[in-house]
């Protein structure tokens, strides 16, 4: 099953709740993770559980960290997703590398043309 930003948009949609939503600004990795990888979020660390991609959620933005954010982990092939909690943003490294802002207070973000070219599906 191919993974584009429509449907990781439907699933962040299903996952979060109408006021997470509203007051977030939600983003994609784009980077696939083998089942396993160990990613760092700030001094905690996380693995993933199947091949996947990340999504970072900005529950409190404009606000110092630490403080209240998810990570949605989403299997590129069934499309499961699994909620972990965290309280700081991706750390440097392959996976805060070029994050794609597919949500901002609920809308769909402007992007420039060179960021509508980069999208690809997973």
């Amino acid at each position: 099953m191919n993974l584009d930003q429509d449907k990781l948009l439907e699933l962040v949609r299903r996952n979060l709740s109408p006021a997470q939503i509203e007051r977030s600004r939600v983003y994609w990795t784009r980077s696939v993770l083998p089942a396993g990888e160990v990613f760092k979020a700030g001094p905690q660390t996380f693995a993933m559980p199947f091949e996947g991609t990340i999504v970072f959620v900005d529950l409190s933005p404009g606000a110092n960290w630490a403080h209240p954010c998810l990570y949605l982990l989403v299997d590129i092939r069934t499309h499961a997703v699994q909620t972990v909690e965290a309280s700081f943003p991706p750390g440097r490294g392959r996976i805060g590398e070029s994050p794609l802002e597919i949500l901002r207070f609920g809308k769909k973000p402007p992007q420039s043309p060179l960021k509508d070219q980069e999208q690809e599906e997973v």
